[in-house]
């Protein structure tokens, strides 16, 4: 009987770790829209009354966004943990299908963000806001806060691309991966700056949480190399 019970432990042990790992998933991808609804209320509403013009887009383009905020938070404490022992506990454990498969849908979800938001300023502008793709850091801090979030849409885009060089320029797609932290704070500070939702309540202790534990990881993955280098 003890000896069955042995073999079952690490069973266990998995299936534990296993179903732990799904629920904490499945509650971190269910924050962007408990919080998106929280902020903007019954959203069947902005379909039954007269809006202003482009108003559903700003909450679909508001929507796009946190979610890509999460996935990108996925995508890259995947990748810090990728060696750690905490690596499939706190999050799923880094494959190379798993990450091609999260940028893809960081990279949608994003550039879905941008697109509604840019059309949304378009109909309410009446004319084609061309003046968003080009960075402005010196025409408030709206202007400034939304060419952060350009500026970390384009450099998420080249990280992406770069990946189609994994196997030919090894070096280049390194470099350019390392970049995607920088695309995370820039990303960070955008919302912080420019989401009524990042003010206050649910979605800014999500927000400063996920800020906290990428901290916190690559000082994890940076203390673990100069450990193993002074070996």
């Amino acid at each position: 009987m003890e000896h069955s019970l042995s073999n079952n432990a690490p069973f266990n042990r998995r299936n534990l770790s296993g179903l732990f790992r799904f629920g904490l998933v499945t509650f971190v991808l269910a924050l962007p829209l408990l919080s998106w609804l929280t902020a903007i209320g019954n959203p069947f509403a902005y379909f039954r009354y007269e809006l202003p013009p482009g108003q559903v887009l700003y909450i679909l383009a508001k929507l796009a966004g946190m979610y890509a905020f999460v996935l990108l938070w996925f995508q890259a404490m995947m990748a810090l943990l990728k060696r750690d022992r905490l690596s499939g506990y706190l999050v799923p454990e880094w494959t190379l299908d798993r990450h091609r498969v999260l940028g893809i849908a960081t990279i949608l979800t994003a550039w879905t963000h941008f697109l509604c938001f840019f059309s949304a300023v378009s109909i309410r502008k009446e004319t084609v806001a061309s003046d968003l793709l080009l960075p402005q850091f010196q025409e408030g801090i709206y202007s400034f806060a939304v060419s952060l979030g350009w500026i970390a849409l384009v450099g998420l885009t080249v990280v992406a691309l770069t990946g189609l060089l994994r196997g030919r320029r090894q070096g280049i797609w390194a470099l350019a991966h390392r970049l995607s932290m920088l695309v995370f704070l820039l990303a960070f500070f955008h919302a912080q700056m420019i989401g009524s939702e990042t003010k206050t309540g649910l979605w800014l202790f999500v927000h400063l949480l996920f800020l906290a534990t990428l901290l916190l990881a690559i000082a994890r993955r940076v203390t673990d190399k100069l450990t193993t280098a002074h070996r």
